[in-house]
């Protein structure tokens, strides 16, 4: 085991040993984030250039939609083939068809990577997704706004036969800012069934799934002691409380994001008796679902847990 996994499991171990759970007892609806336009390729402009994450999202939104239109008539370029993206994002989603193929991910100091990945090619279209995230100001490293980020300038190309090489990168590419559950405020608690076009769903709790939004609600601890959520069983997203963004959770051991799985929430964001939990839950690798994540608080001066800051939620 590895130093830095040995220090995660250690502190995980001792904050467990020193916190008092509200159990695991919590009743969870879910939905899915709503995806059918950009699986068509459906953006709100075009380009025929890949561009730059941040001045497209001008601080909107950490999410930005790439997408484009591949046609295959040749049936020597039908089947598996290799897909390589050149990203200076965090965070990198795929998604051919409406299926999602993988999650890549670089790291807070080293955000860029390349992408090289497996994906199936039909015959006729194929529409190809990517979504692009950045930890914007949940990082708080320096100033972002600064930066390039996003898929900017690619190149994005699929490789055939380790010869030919069919490069998207002057493509015509559609985008979207943002995801829909985030523009609607799936995360406000006054976002019930019928409002804003949500159906939170009680049955049959989707597991594995990307893009889902888990709901539920808890009761605030008693005493003044800091309350933290435990994120167990979870991989990546964002989390809100009662409507507060209590800012990006990443547990996914193995990618190459810093590991944290114990987040502080403000005792100002709680009501006085019943509370809600709200989870977008990005990749769909890893998860095992919210059925183990738990409220807690924990004693004054532990230092086991990601401490909120209001200048690095987004």
């Amino acid at each position: 085991m590895s130093n830095m996994r040995f220090r995660t499991f250690l502190i995980s171990c001792l904050a467990l040993c020193c916190t008092r759970s509200l159990g695991n007892s919590l009743k969870w609806e879910w939905t899915s984030e709503p995806m059918e336009d950009v699986f068509k390729g459906e953006g709100t402009f075009t380009a025929s250039q890949l561009l730059d994450q941040t001045n497209v999202t001008a601080g909107a939104s950490d999410y930005l939609w790439y997408m484009t239109e591949v046609v295959i008539n040749d049936t020597e370029f039908w089947g598996r083939k290799r897909l390589q993206v050149n990203t200076t994002g965090h965070i990198l989603h795929i998604f051919i068809n409406g299926h999602w193929m993988d999650t890549k991910t670089g790291t807070v100091s080293e955000p860029g990577f390349i992408c090289d990945e497996e994906v199936y090619l039909q015959q006729g279209t194929n529409i190809l997704s990517l979504l692009s995230v950045t930890f914007g100001k949940s990082n708080c490293s320096g100033f972002p706004e600064m930066k390039e980020t996003g898929i900017v300038g690619g190149p994005v190309k699929f490789i055939f036969n380790n010869d030919n090489v069919l490069d998207l990168s002057k493509s015509t590419w559609s985008y979207r800012v943002g995801m829909h559950g985030m523009i609607r405020k799936f995360y406000d608690p006054e976002t019930i069934n019928g409002v804003r076009g949500v159906q939170w769903k009680t049955n049959n709790v989707s597991v594995g799934k990307p893009m889902t939004w888990y709901k539920t609600t808890f009761k605030t601890p008693n005493g003044t002691n800091p309350v933290v959520l435990d994120l167990i069983g979870l991989t990546g997203g964002k989390a809100w409380v009662n409507g507060q963004s209590i800012g990006r959770y990443w547990l996914w051991e193995f990618s190459k994001a810093p590991y944290e799985r114990f987040y502080e929430v403000p005792r100002s964001f709680l009501n006085n008796d019943v509370n809600t939990l709200v989870l977008f839950q990005e990749p769909g690798f890893g998860s095992r679902g919210p059925f183990n994540v738990s409220v807690q608080a924990v004693p004054d001066g532990s230092k086991n847990f990601k401490k909120w800051n209001q200048g690095c939620s987004s």
